[in-house]
């Protein structure tokens, strides 16, 4: 099995790489936008971590997007699942942290994961547990409340704003970050207890959900299951505690049910 280290020095290399690369971006489709930063630090990667673990492959969000069906990977053989850019609206913006992630998935189940926030720190996670480098990483908590993030663009406004109103009584709504890697950071560090995420893609979640889990903390989909890696998915709820994890998703059936 490969070292979460050597990983992460691969990640780094993919980043210092491109750092000269050229300031463009468009948009694949409304609101989403992909960078020529993302395909260098994709292809950089796509080469390095299959030449690290022979036999495996490599589903990188980009290519994905022009071929859906390599989702399908997942569940068959040793698969690493990259994201170049995380955050890519707010390297476009020039505001708000950035991440390039990957994980490795065999058979279906993660067995390692790396965050790199550029020029920031590393999250790293295996089968002896998890680690930042540049930080340090507790789920244990002292706040009465817990302290979260809802990112639910893709939901229509009303439902959000019922989502927001069943929580408040009980929780602290703050800001996300714009970035899924930064925000899983942020979980494994403690300064949040929890994340509601309603669009779920692999890329975006495979890698911080692992960490979470690994730290003793909780990722359920909406209907209840533990998150897995998959394809794609709705509503995933990730948190310090299965207690936490299981209320937050209660209350957020019920608004959706309000909502609708």
């Amino acid at each position: 099995m490969p070292d979460t280290q050597a990983v992460l020095a691969l990640i780094d290399a993919s980043i210092e790489q491109a750092g000269n690369v050229e300031h463009r971006a468009w948009e694949k489709s409304t609101g989403e936008w992909v960078t020529e930063l993302d395909l260098v630090i994709e292809a950089a990667l796509t080469e390095s971590l299959s030449s690290l673990l022979s036999g495996s492959r490599v589903l990188a969000e980009e290519a994905a997007s022009q071929d859906s069906s390599w989702l399908n990977w997942i569940a068959q053989g040793q698969v690493w699942i990259v994201d170049p850019l995380d955050g890519t609206a707010n390297y476009v913006t020039g505001s708000g942290p950035v991440a390039t992630m990957a994980a490795l998935v065999v058979d279906g189940s993660p067995q390692l994961s790396c965050i790199r926030l550029h020029g920031g720190p590393a999250l790293l996670a295996d089968a002896t547990g998890v680690r930042v480098i540049g930080g340090k990483a507790s789920v244990e908590h002292h706040r009465e409340r817990g302290r979260g993030v809802i990112s639910a663009r893709f939901l229509p406004r009303r439902i959000v704003d019922q989502m927001s109103t069943a929580l408040v009584n009980e929780f602290d709504i703050v800001d996300g970050s714009g970035c899924a890697g930064s925000d899983y950071v942020d979980l494994v560090c403690g300064r949040l207890d929890f994340l509601i995420y309603e669009r779920v893609l692999p890329w975006d979640h495979v890698p911080g959900a692992y960490a979470v889990t690994k730290m003793g903390g909780s990722v359920q989909m909406g209907d209840g299951s533990s998150y897995r890696a998959q394809p794609e998915g709705a509503g995933l709820v990730a948190s310090s505690s299965r207690q936490r994890t299981s209320r937050l998703l209660e209350l957020r059936r019920a608004a959706i049910n309000t909502g609708s």
